[in-house]
């Protein structure tokens, strides 16, 4: 198992709940599949350790561990158990399946040591995360499930331009450090929209409350944690990151002053 990236248990897992009618069973593997991940991680897996594999002449590393992806695919599987447990009531075999390839491919993304394989996981996370959202069952569920598909779209296409843009320019495949260029520019914007910096960031607010109970639940684990991840991974050093940081935090802590003052007029009998 020492070989195998940790995607591949999580998308296996995926599949055969979507096939698998029994209730028990498949509660089951939506919780065993991350905690048999969890373990990987914990005693099979070091640092250092690496899977590649060749496509069309090219050089794929599905599998790199470091101390930066060990610690985001410990917080990954733990949250992937937490919900399977939260969600441990949830009878649609769909769902749940999603979920779980949802949560395995936010892992194969902290995992990828290359750039076709970190863009393949990014594009299978806004599938997963979409169908959490159509499935919400309210009345907007699906207009903002298509909403929020149609973002991340757009932010998959920066992204592939982005890495498109590197490599033909000279740029390697592996997943490092971006320089300052049109290139390493475009993969930032990518980047960003997952991360809902602002004033990117409508779409979470659109989308997350139209998902059901459990979808919220995974997809408050993942998809901005994923592009924290990658951020740290591919743009530390970048100062401009420090400065959307902090717009960020005061925009949030403004709005959530404003909101508390908005609810606590509403609610107040006192005319004055």
């Amino acid at each position: 198992m020492s070989s195998v990236p940790p995607v591949i248990i999580m998308l296996v897992a995926a599949g055969l709940v979507a096939l698998i009618p029994n209730l028990n069973a498949r509660r089951f593997i939506t919780v065993g599949a991350p905690l048999l991940v969890l373990g990987q991680l914990f005693w099979v897996l070091e640092d250092g350790s690496s899977w590649y594999l060749t496509w069309l002449s090219l050089e794929l590393q599905p599998l790199r561990v470091d101390g930066l992806s060990l610690v985001f695919g410990y917080v990954f599987a733990i949250a992937a158990t937490l919900g399977g447990i939260y969600a441990w009531h949830l009878n649609d075999r769909f769902q749940q399946s999603a979920a779980l390839g949802y949560a395995g491919t936010s892992i194969g993304v902290v995992f990828a040591g290359d750039l076709l394989t970190l863009i393949l996981f990014w594009e299978l996370m806004a599938l997963t995360s979409a169908y959490l959202i159509w499935a919400g069952g309210f009345p907007q569920s699906r207009a903002a499930g298509t909403r929020y598909l149609y973002v991340h779209m757009v932010g998959g296409s920066i992204l592939l331009a982005g890495i498109l843009w590197h490599l033909g320019t000279g740029g390697s495949l592996d997943f490092t450090i971006f320089e300052g260029s049109i290139a390493g520019w475009l993969v930032l914007g990518g980047f960003a929209i997952n991360a809902a910096i602002v004033p990117l960031h409508a779409w979470l607010s659109d989308a997350y409350p139209e998902a059901g109970i459990t979808g919220s639940v995974f997809l408050s684990a993942f998809t901005t944690k994923t592009a924290v991840y990658v951020l740290a991974r591919g743009f530390a050093g970048w100062e401009l990151l420090i400065f959307l940081g902090v717009i960020m935090a005061l925009y949030g802590v403004v709005f959530a002053v404003l909101e508390n003052e908005s609810d606590r007029n509403a609610g107040s009998d006192d005319p004055s």
